[in-house]
């Protein structure tokens, strides 16, 4: 599912390489077991995660010494491996005031808010507690890109770090420009800590990345930061997502990888491979998804080819960073409460509650050079009940994807498209495949394959499809055998709709 940003930020006396492979979506602060204060029957951070603490002094003494970023990351996750088991109502307390803090200072230097606030009709005064956000409308994405440079808060203290640009990569048709700073790169990397110490994941591990945005298959010594900033690490390897699958499987034999770090689609043309061939990496235990709405189905692919790999799940956006990360101890995601307030509204703009859907709203605490108020970010998410694990941090059950990868009906009804691999591997084998919705009636339907379809297997997938989308579409089945091309990002979508909707059914 979208899962970390892939700009970083130069800051302090840290240069910060393109070596860099760590995902927003993982951590690790073995070296703060000791602050966390372990209770009964509440599982904590205090697990075996190899790889030496690295020191950033000239000398490499023992025990290790950290400076500049690498002490800024060490004590941000210390605080971090608190945070998390803080009871929901103290995480709402602090996270309240934190947006007082920012909503005063986001109305004091971006003329955006000056204006928009104005038009409210309301005072900072009023904003007493949580039910006060409602006053403040939503922000969309068009509303950004209208913004311009007025959005941008026109002085950013010092302290801070420096502040640089990003442009989303456009995944929706509407990319957008954001300013992030140094405190925002400070908790993306310190989000990364946290994920592999829930996850109990080595730094000793051999580390392959898939990603985009990389030119050439690179062999580094280190992960590199935030990783390599505090920890001795195993060897990484560097795997640009362009590369055609085969030479991916021949690399990955090559190196050997016992952590992988991969987009879901990605991950699918793999999983197909492997099931005819077996996937041949004993070595491999975790693998981390990111980017994309990653499938049941395909986790329970990974778990029948191999029962002993784990999938490890993270959801986040190039504008916020990491937004959400898998439970280690149960089904669900957590989200990043100690920068992220999230909302999940229905059709009404009203809050949803455990077990419904709605569209994701973020306002990021901590970004003070483009601060991003009830962001309608235009993803889904179903809401959760109280984690068992006993952490604080709002749970979501379920990460769905975009308003556009939902069918829509011609009787306006909308839902998830119920229908992927499993289904059509049993009609023919594909290599990969897409849908998109035209119009309420009409549906491409475009498949790769190694040969070409015959009408039999056309007939099998329209009764298919129609029967899992609950609606004759008048379906146009396309069969070819290059490769369909992903997005620049990276990313992969099997089915769009062209229909405006609104919000989904379940």
């Amino acid at each position: 599912m979208l899962f970390s940003s892939m700009w970083v930020l130069t800051r302090l006396d840290v240069p910060l390489t393109n070596n860099h492979i760590g995902s927003g979506t993982s951590t690790n602060p073995l070296d703060l077991k000791l602050l966390l204060r372990p209770e009964p029957n509440r599982q904590t951070e205090e697990r075996d995660i190899k790889g030496s603490k690295r020191s950033t002094t000239s000398s490499r003494a023992w025990p290790a010494v950290r400076l500049g970023l690498a002490a800024e990351i060490a004590a941000l996750s210390a605080e971090l491996a608190e945070t998390q088991w803080l009871p929901r109502n103290e995480l709402e307390a602090r996270q309240w005031r934190q947006f007082r803090t920012l909503l005063q200072f986001a109305v004091r230097h971006s003329p955006y808010y000056a204006k928009r606030f104005a038009e409210t009709g309301t005072k900072l005064e009023e904003f007493q507690s949580p039910a006060a956000l409602s006053m403040l409308p939503l922000l969309s994405r068009q509303d950004l890109q209208a913004a311009g440079d007025d959005f941008f808060c026109k002085s950013v203290p010092k302290d801070q770090g420096k502040v640089g640009e990003l442009q989303t990569s456009g995944s929706t048709g509407e990319p957008v420009r954001v300013k992030k700073t140094g405190i925002s790169q400070l908790f993306l990397y310190a989000y990364a800590l946290r994920n592999h110490a829930w996850h109990n994941l080595s730094f000793a591990a051999r580390y392959t990345n898939i990603r985009p945005k990389r030119d050439e298959h690179r062999i580094l010594s280190s992960w590199g930061p935030p990783f390599g900033l505090l920890y001795e690490t195993g060897p990484a390897q560097i795997i640009p997502i362009t590369t055609p699958l085969n030479e991916q499987l021949e690399l990955l034999h090559e190196f050997q990888p016992e952590t992988l770090l991969i987009y879901p689609s990605n991950l699918r043309g793999l999983v197909d491979t492997w099931r005819k061939e077996g996937p041949g990496l004993p070595a491999l235990t975790h693998i981390k998804t990111i980017g994309e709405t990653l499938a049941p189905e395909l986790r329970r692919d990974v778990a029948e080819l191999n029962p002993e790999i784990s999938i490890i799940d993270g959801y986040s956006s190039e504008e916020c960073g990491a937004i959400a990360l898998q439970c280690p101890d149960s089904s669900g995601y957590h989200v990043m409460s100690e920068s992220l307030i999230v909302e999940i509204l229905n059709d009404a703009d009203e809050h949803c509650a455990p077990g419904e859907i709605g569209q994701v709203v973020v306002t990021d605490l901590h970004n003070l050079a483009s601060p991003l108020i009830r962001y309608r970010i235009g993803d889904y998410a179903q809401v959760g009940e109280t984690c068992s694990c006993g952490r604080g941090l709002l749970k979501l059950d379920k990460i769905l994807g975009r308003q556009r990868n939902l069918v829509v009906k011609p009787n306006g009804d909308r839902h998830w498209p119920l229908v992927g691999f499993r289904d059509f591997g049993a009609i023919a084998p594909i290599r990969q495949y897409q849908m998109i919705q035209e119009t309420t009636e009409r549906i491409t339907v475009r498949f790769v394959t190694d040969e070409a379809l015959n009408a039999d297997h056309r007939a099998a997938f329209t009764r298919l499809i129609q029967t899992k989308l609950g609606y004759d579409f008048e379906l146009e089945i396309l069969d070819q055998r290059e490769d369909i091309p992903r997005q620049p990002s990276g990313k992969y979508e099997e089915f769009v709709s062209r229909v405006a909707t609104t919000t989904p059914q379940r």
